[in-house]
């Protein structure tokens, strides 16, 4: 399939819907806009699996999964450029909401939404300028982002999980100070949250730095993408200071704080090791591989070749991250900025921001809602109409049962009487349309009418209390229960 999408030989068409129709996949798995939603509320499980589940396993297999489908998106443009546009928006979506957020782990949530983003945006990038026979780094940017990312996301995850275990809260609002009381969590976790700012030498700047590149050649990107890492630098170290360092705002919480056993420790200083190391095989390593990673992430016959680094973007890059956790320390480790009068000053746009741009409320009001209406109404027609023919079927079933009961009375004589009755009303309705000529037979109409409340009434007498059974059968059947 791949070779046909480059050869050229399916139409422009149904490549483009069918590049389009994969990346839906895509969409759905690694949580990308408009199907963002579910990820931050996926994080009432344990935090281990939120870390295995952020880090390596589901969310990237939609990243993965565009990586190796490349072969579509670089024969159709238009598909490509929608990847682009997709992941640059859900990108800046999550970490718009990320900014307001207060509890630990949903912040981390929209932070990996955020990177996921990131990566689709520049597979996305890559696809457009391979369509249109342009150089691009996008392909490796995005692997490689997805690779480093894995360390220092799975990183803060325990490491939230740490700070959850010893404080028994999710609200940062509710901790403070405690870096004090939990050393290796809280040096571990600023190290994976300087990685995913972006700070060099750490892994996070080598491979986010990729990503900006790749956005050289499209201006919008290039902007929106250094704001995304102003931002993620931001609520990060917003994240870092409202948690571990301060005053703590509920004693109570604080004193029982603890530091974590070995057996959660180790593993973080384990991952910090790899959230800051992890960049360098990104590194010309001419002794090693040749290419670095590069020798090993890249898309078609042969590996890209590294060219002149461009200090510029370097260095513009790590100002930005800089920047970001500059006006976090600003706001809430110096206090030089009062966090509650900027969010007195731009309140119409931080409730827009706290509510997640409104997503949940347009979805329920959307989509939610008119379905389960729909669906209570399904449930009435179910409930009165399918199930009330049912049962009526069954109510005339039992009833005309009831009523041919009363000819199954066991006795010969009743047969008997049946059937005389049966040919004197057949002989009445004869003799009626034959020989009187009569257009409607009365008297037999009558006379069935008769005999059947005769018998009616007949039965009602002896189910009251009429005389006793023969002896007889009084005999046969004490004779069958002696043999039972």
């Amino acid at each position: 399939m791949f070779a046909l999408a480059g050869s050229g030989t399916i139409p422009a068409g149904i490549l483009t819907l069918a590049a389009v129709g994969v990346f839906c996949g895509a969409v759905g798995k690694s949580a990308q806009f408009p199907l963002h939603v579910w990820l931050p509320d996926a994080m009432e499980g344990p935090t281990p699996v939120s870390a295995l589940i952020h880090a390596a396993t589901m969310v990237a297999a939609g990243v993965y999964l565009v990586a190796r489908s490349m072969a579509l998106f670089a024969a159709s443009a238009e598909a490509a450029l929608v990847v682009a546009i997709i992941g640059l928006t859900t990108s800046l979506i999550a970490a718009t909401i990320a900014l307001t957020q207060f509890d630990i782990k949903r912040i981390l949530a929209y932070s990996t939404v955020s990177q996921l983003g990131y990566m689709i945006m520049a597979l996305g990038l890559f696809g457009y300028d391979t369509a249109h026979a342009r150089h691009s780094v996008g392909y490796y940017a995005g692997t490689f982002h997805l690779m480093t990312h894995a360390f220092f996301k799975g990183l803060l995850f325990l490491g939230a999980g740490s700070v959850i275990h010893a404080v028994h809260t999710n609200d940062i609002r509710e901790m403070g100070g405690l870096r004090t009381k939990m050393p290796r969590t809280s040096y571990t976790f600023m190290i994976a949250s300087l990685s995913i700012a972006g700070i060099f030498p750490l892994a996070g700047f080598w491979s986010k730095d990729e990503i900006v590149a790749a956005t050289l050649d499209h201006p919008v990107f290039f902007v929106l993408t250094l704001a995304i890492a102003f931002m993620t630098a931001f609520y990060m170290w917003r994240l870092c200071f409202l948690t571990f360092f301060g005053e703590p705002r509920d004693p109570h919480r604080f004193a029982h704080a603890h530091e974590s056993p070995a057996n959660m420790t180790y593993p973080l200083v384990f991952l910090a090791v790899l959230a800051v190391s992890a960049g360098w095989v990104g590194l010309p390593m001419e002794w090693l591989t040749g290419h670095g990673i590069a020798s090993f992430l890249y898309f078609g016959a042969e590996a890209p070749e590294h060219h002149t680094p461009a200090y510029w973007l370097m260095g513009v890059s790590l100002l930005v991250g800089l920047a970001g956790i500059g006006l976090a320390a600003a706001m809430y480790y110096w206090k030089k900025i009062s966090a509650d009068s900027v969010v007195r000053a731009v309140r119409p746009v931080h409730a827009f921001l706290y509510h997640k741009w409104y997503f949940d409320e347009l979805y329920f009001a959307a989509i939610v809602n008119p379905l389960s209406r729909f669906a209570g109404l399904l449930w009435k027609f179910d409930a009165g109409i399918v199930d009330g023919a049912v049962n009526g079927a069954g109510w005339v079933v039992s009833g005309f049962g009831g009523l041919l009961r009363y000819l199954q009375s066991g006795r010969p004589q009743f047969y008997a009487l049946t059937i005389g009755a049966v040919l004197v009303f057949a002989a009445l309705a004869k003799l009626e349309a034959n020989v009187a000529g009569a257009r409607f037979p009365y008297l037999t109409v009558i006379f069935g009418a008769g005999v059947i409340l005769l018998g009616l009434f007949a039965r009602s007498g002896r189910d009251a209390g009429g005389p006793d059974e023969p002896s007889e059968a009084k005999e046969f059947q004490v004779t069958v229960e002696e043999k039972r």
